[in-house]
C-alpha cells in the first residue's frame, strides 16, 4: 500500500521506516532539506535517528501536498505545535478519502483544542484514527518488542492501520476512547518533564519514583476523566504504559529538559540546546487553563510550571513534593 508521512524527525523515520520493512511504499515529507536529501542518498537520517539503515521503499520529499496525495494513508507525525502552520494551507485540497493517523501529542493554547481535534478541524472530509501508547522511536526502530493503540470509532480503519503496522516486534491494540488514548500521550510528556528533574538533582531511588509516577497518573485520570475520557484507558498502554515509557526513557525529549532545569538552565538556554522545546512544555500551560475551568486540581504540574518559569527554583518544588505527598 502507498502511505504518505508528514514529518521525518525521530518518530516519523522510525513509523515510515517500519511501513517500509512490512513492505509498503512510503512518501514522507519532511522541512529540512538536508535531511531530505540525506534520507534518498544516503538512506540514513543521522540528526533524528542514527545509527539506522533506512529501506529504499521510503522516499522523502519537500513537496508536502505531494506525500499527502501519494499515501491511501497518511501519518502525521509533526510537533503538534505547528499543526495549522503546516497543513493549513491544505485545506480542502487533500483526498477525502485518505485515513490521518495522528501521532501528534498536545493542546493549542489559543483554542484548548488537542492535536486530533485540530487535524479533524482542518481535514472534516478525512477520517481520522489516533496512535499513541508506550512507543520509543529509537527502540522499535531497532526491533525491540513494542506494543500501541490505535483509537478511532470506525473498526474498519482501526484494523487498515493495524495491518499496515503488525510485525513480529510491533504491535497494536484497539480502543474506542480516543479522548483517554490522545490526553495520555499528551499528559505524560509533562510529568516525565517531572521525573527528569528530580533525577537531574541525583534523586534516584526506586520507591520515591514509584510515588512520583503513582501521584502523576492520579492527576492524568482526574483531568481525563474530567475531559470526557474513560478511566480505565489511563490503566493501559497508553496511560500508564506511556507515562512510564516516556519518564524513564533515556531517549525522552521532555525528560531531558526537566534534567536540564536540574542543572539550573533557563529557557532560552534549554532551547538554544535543544533546537525546538518538547511537547510537554508547550502543553502545560494549556492544561492549567483547562483544569482551572474544570475545577481539577493538578498540583504536580503547577509545581512544575513555577519552575519552569523560575518562580522558584527546583529544589523548592522537590521538597513541597516531599513533603506534601510523600510524608
Amino acid at each position: 500500500m502507498q502511505v504518505g508521512i508528514i514529518g521525518l524527525g525521530n518518530l516519523g523515520t522510525a513509523v515510515g521506516n517500519l511501513l517500509a520493512e512490512n513492505g509498503h511504499d512510503v512518501l514522507g515529507w519532511e522541512h529540512n532539506a538536508a535531511a531530505v536529501t540525506e534520507i534518498n542518498e544516503r538512506r540514513t537520517n543521522e540528526r533524528y535517528l542514527s545509527g539506522v539503515a533506512l529501506e529504499p521503499r521510503l522516499r522523502a520529499t519537500g513537496d508536502l501536498a505531494a506525500a499527502f496525495d501519494f499515501g491511501r494513508v497518511v501519518f502525521v507525525t509533526i510537533p503538534s505545535a505547528f499543526i495549522e502552520s503546516t497543513l493549513g494551507p491544505l485545506r480542502g485540497k487533500v483526498n477525502p478519502g485518505a485515513i490521518v493517523v495522528n501521532t501528534a501529542k498536545g493542546i493549542d493554547a489559543q483554542t484548548g483544542l488537542t492535536a486530533f481535534q485540530m487535524l479533524r478541524a482542518l481535514l472534516p472530509d478525512n477520517r481520522h484514527v489516533m496512535l499513541s501508547g508506550p512507543s520509543v522511536a529509537n527502540e522499535f526502530a531497532r526491533h525491540l518488542p513494542t506494543t500501541v493503540v490505535v483509537a478511532g470509532p470506525d473498526m474498519s480503519d482501526l484494523l487498515l492501520v493495524s495491518r499496515l503496522l503488525d510485525n513480529d516486534y510491533f504491535r497494536t491494540r484497539f480502543s474506542d476512547d480516543w479522548v483517554g488514548v490522545e490526553l495520555g500521550g499528551v499528559l505524560k510528556n509533562i510529568y516525565a518533564i517531572g521525573l527528569g528533574l528530580f533525577d537531574g538533582k541525583e534523586i534516584r531511588s526506586v520507591n520515591f519514583r514509584a510515588v512520583y509516577l503513582t501521584i502523576a497518573l492520579e492527576e492524568i485520570a482526574r483531568f481525563g476523566v474530567a475531559m470526557g475520557a474513560k478511566i480505565e484507558t489511563f490503566l493501559y498502554l497508553s496511560g500508564i504504559g506511556d507515562l512510564l515509557a516516556t519518564s524513564l526513557s533515556a531517549h525522552s525529549h521532555n525528560r531531558r529538559l526537566g534534567e536540564l532545569l536540574a542543572l539550573g538552565m533557563h529557557l532560552p538556554e534549554i532551547r538554544a540546546e535543544m533546537g525546538v522545546l518538547p511537547e510537554g512544555y508547550n502543553t502545560l500551560q494549556a492544561v492549567l487553563y483547562l483544569a482551572e475551568k474544570q475545577h481539577v486540581s493538578l498540583p504536580l504540574a503547577k509545581g512544575l510550571w513555577d519552575v519552569i518559569n523560575d518562580r522558584y527554583p527546583a529544589e523548592r518544588f522537590i521538597n513541597s513534593f516531599i513533603k506534601d505527598f510523600v510524608e
